[in-house]
């Protein structure tokens, strides 16, 4: 199903709407001044930004404008927004630029303060004024920004007993959901009052079924017993409203919940499993939590069990050697039969068939 906005009027704001089924999410930005690395899928209509590559803010207006971006809009992941947000780095305008704001723009900060303004066309004479002029702005606003992703992190912590709390433990998401919005006012108590949901309509589902006559559209709704999903879009430029927005659906919509990683600390959504505890965020290394924690747990393991350590042990021995007399064709093939019997014995020891001492001996007679 592709991501279809309902036909209204379209203006410099910033829009979000969700798939539940895809478990994605779609938004729409003026990127008027943000220079990233994209790529667009055109038969489904959507671009992705890679984030393997530092973004750029430059002063000028390449890239799809309104209303095209709204026919190309970008996917993620579901809650990859608001995760962001929670782990954006807000310390200066730098670093909260590469880790947030280059892929969502800054007309989410129109709402923040009404003095704020961002001239996007034919100010500024040069790159470095320009620069100079956007990180001012940021700076002007840092502050409130901060406050926000300080109450988005307690409504979190909150909402998915982030700090494993006793007296939260026996209750839904869903339901401290609903007790912090009514006791916990603050931003929540007004979030509402800047979000614009534009309701989803029947008619705007022409891009996508044009290409069907009505009876075939009617078979096939019948026999997929189901009507078209309908998606409703949250347009708003104040980033409390589009964060709540996300955490909201996020409560409604999954079983998955959100948790800090035990080793770097960012918020991040489980893949698969809940009890998952290390995120898959790149890190400057190139690997992610979740292998780092792989590889230790391995280490940790090999630590435990004499057979494992002795393994790996014999192995980086036998293969340095190998690396180091490449002429040698006798002991390149004494070294992939001993790999294959050695791997052999190790996973017969993995899955119970053989003990720890009984793989140890054979690796000792077979040095």
């Amino acid at each position: 199903m592709k991501a279809n906005l309902p036909e209204k009027n379209f203006f410099d704001s910033f829009y979000i709407w969700f798939n539940k089924e895809k478990r994605e999410e779609y938004y729409s930005t003026p990127m008027y001044t943000y220079k990233t690395e994209t790529k667009t899928d055109h038969e489904n209509r959507l671009m992705t930004i890679s984030y393997n590559k530092k973004a750029k803010i430059e002063k000028g207006e390449d890239g799809l404008k309104y209303p095209g971006n709204m026919y190309f809009p970008y996917v993620e992941k579901f809650g990859m927004f608001l995760l962001r947000f929670l782990n954006a780095k807000l310390e200066n305008f730098e670093t909260a630029y590469e880790t947030f704001f280059f892929a969502y723009g800054f007309e989410i900060l129109k709402e923040i303060d009404e003095n704020y303004t961002f001239e996007l066309k034919g100010k500024y004479s040069t790159h470095e004024e320009y620069i100079n002029e956007v990180t001012k702005s940021y700076n002007d606003l840092q502050y409130q920004i901060q406050n926000i992703q300080d109450e988005m992190k307690d409504f979190v912590d909150y909402v998915y007993n982030i700090n494993d709390k006793e007296e939260l433990r026996e209750y839904t998401h869903s339901q401290r959901f609903a007790v912090y919005l009514i006791k916990h006012k603050g931003q929540a108590f007004l979030y509402n009052k800047n979000d614009n949901i534009i309701k989803d309509s029947y008619s705007n589902k022409y891009l996508e079924f044009m290409g069907d006559s009505e009876e075939k559209l009617l078979q096939k709704l019948k026999e997929n017993s189901m009507l078209v999903s309908m998606i409703d879009t949250h347009q708003s430029n104040d980033l409390s409203a589009i964060c709540y927005a996300v955490l909201e659906e996020l409560v409604k919509t999954t079983n998955n919940p959100i948790k800090k990683c035990q080793n770097c600390g960012m918020y991040f959504i489980p893949n698969s499993r809940l009890d998952e505890i290390y995120c898959d965020y790149p890190k400057p290394d190139g690997k992610t939590c979740r292998e780092k924690g792989a590889m230790e747990a391995y280490n940790e393991r090999l630590k435990q069990n004499k057979a494992l350590a002795e393994y790996r042990r014999l192995y980086q021995l036998k293969s340095m050697a190998v690396g180091r007399n490449k002429d040698n064709k006798q002991m390149k093939k004494d070294f992939d039969k001993w790999k294959k019997d050695a791997k052999d014995r190790v996973n017969k020891l993995k899955h119970g068939v053989l003990t720890e001492d009984e793989v140890y001996e054979w690796l000792i007679n077979n040095r």
